[in-house]
């Protein structure tokens, strides 16, 4: 049995320093310390993301009688030419199509009660529906969106008889997965065409230059129910001319920017800006157009062809003013016909010889054929009407490249009132039209041609068209 150790206090404090004395002896420089490690693994930082997805349903009016099917009374505006009903034009029951800030019919059902009669709104718009896309089923699955407009049936618009008095709309649903967002409905201009000028549009005294469509035809956009027209407070956010509404003639313009259904604060938005867009939820808003109710000729003939786009940024961060830089789709499209300009038009030079008697013209784009990737027309189709020239000068590259501004002429071998101008030549030295005798010059090489005097020697200059 172990003996009882007697340790007084004295005793433990001589062994302890017997311990450490041993210690520095036999360890002279070493060390020791409590230590611990908790570890948190596999850490990582993996960013979010904002991916739309969209869905629309399409309407347009054209007046044909089974419009009218199911709807008990349709009133047309009656005031003066090229303007539209509002509001206050309205019966109690009635709703205004193709919204009440600007109307061109109105609907109503046989029932007087003092309210909208929202059901013949939606006949009416069930009766001139022509297509939809993934209509109410949008939806966010791991933070991508189940329905992208690469997946649709486009173009959503795709008339090509349009008349005064006919109107339209799209209602575009859409979803934000991941991440609040601002967002803007905007447009691109593909290409503008006179088409020609016949004679009443000719005639017309608000023919001037340019492509009128694009002024002529207005829009209206307003955040939705979902229901295809304008309703309960529902504003519009914008109303103007269709180039106006998406941005088309803004130049920095991003569009119509929408408003959404929450606080900028809320999305982690700053304070003061326009409503952010919640996520994972549907929201709807109308693009609507229509051509006023007028004589209408000075837009005979024209066309115009555009993209229709959707921006969202993120709302966290962001004061809702935009850094949009993405293109709503290839600028310009695929290039006409096989014909590949090289560097935009600055303008076009209509040239006569010396002893011709002709002292003026008019030279009209009727198609553009080719643009860069900036957008800006390469090649185009072109004509002067009853007038004919004979020759065409084409200016294009910059006043500050060291060759200096460079010019395509077009020298015909007989009076000419169209053809196709096309920057520089293509691989096989085709410039696409066979009754010319193009040759490209520089300003700074033997030519005496000039921004202020582009025309060759022996022509003088009748009209030229400046490209913006």
């Amino acid at each position: 049995m172990p003996k009882d150790i007697e340790l007084s206090r004295r005793k433990a404090l001589a062994a302890l320093g017997t311990v450490g004395v041993a210690s520095a002896g036999a360890g002279l420089g070493t060390s020791a310390f409590f230590s611990d490690q908790e570890t948190f693994e596999n850490n990582s930082l993996v960013a979010g993301t904002l991916d739309m997805g969209v869905g629309y349903s399409a309407h347009y009016s054209d007046w044909s009688p089974d419009e009218a099917e199911g709807v008990p009374n349709v009133r047309m505006w009656d005031g003066p030419a090229g303007t539209t009903g509002g509001p206050g034009d309205l019966e109690p029951d009635e709703v205004g199509l193709p919204s009440n800030a600007a109307w061109l019919i109105a609907v109503s059902d046989d029932t007087d009660d003092g309210t909208p009669d929202t059901a013949v709104a939606e006949q009416f718009l069930e009766n001139t529906e022509y297509r939809s896309f993934n209509d109410g089923t949008l939806d966010c699955i791991d933070g991508a969106a189940n329905s992208q407009a690469d997946d649709a049936e486009r173009p959503v618009i795709d008339l090509d008889d349009v008349k005064p008095g006919d109107f339209g709309e799209v209602t575009f649903d859409f979803i934000l997965c991941d991440n609040p967002g601002f967002v803007w409905l905007n447009g691109t201009l593909r290409d503008a065409s006179e088409n020609g000028l016949t004679e009443p549009e000719a005639d017309d005294p608000d023919e001037g230059p340019g492509v009128e469509l694009l002024d002529s035809v207005r829009a209206a956009v307003w955040v939705d129910d979902g229901n295809n027209f304008q309703n309960g407070d529902e504003t519009p956010l914008a109303v103007g001319s269709i180039g106006e509404v998406l941005g088309m003639l803004g130049g920095e313009s991003l569009g119509t920017a929408l408003n959404g259904d929450i606080p900028a604060e809320e999305g982690g938005g700053a304070a003061g800006a326009r409503n952010c867009f919640s996520a994972e939820t549907e929201h709807s808003f109308v693009f609507a157009w229509w051509v006023p109710i007028d004589h209408g000729n000075e837009i005979q003939t024209d066309s115009a062809t555009f993209d229709l786009g959707l921006y969202a940024e993120q709302c966290r961060h962001n004061d809702g003013s935009g850094m949009n830089d993405e293109p709503t789709g290839e600028p310009g499209g695929e290039p006409g016909d096989g014909v590949d300009g090289d560097g935009a038009i600055s303008f076009l030079a209509a040239c006569v010889a010396e002893d011709s008697d002709v002292t003026d013209a008019t030279i009209v784009v009727d198609r553009i054929l080719d643009r860069d990737d900036s957008g800006d027309p390469t090649a185009v189709e072109w004509s002067t009407g009853d007038v004919e020239i004979d020759a065409l000068t084409v200016k294009y590259g910059s006043s500050t490249d060291p060759m200096g501004p460079k010019f395509t002429t077009y020298i015909f071998d007989s009076p000419a009132s169209s053809g196709t101008a096309v920057t520089g030549a293509d691989e096989d030295g085709s410039f696409g039209d066979e009754d010319g005798s193009p040759e490209t010059t520089s300003a700074a090489a033997d030519s005496d041609q000039s921004e202020s005097d582009p025309c060759p020697d022996g022509y003088r200059q009748v009209d030229k068209l400046e490209f913006d």
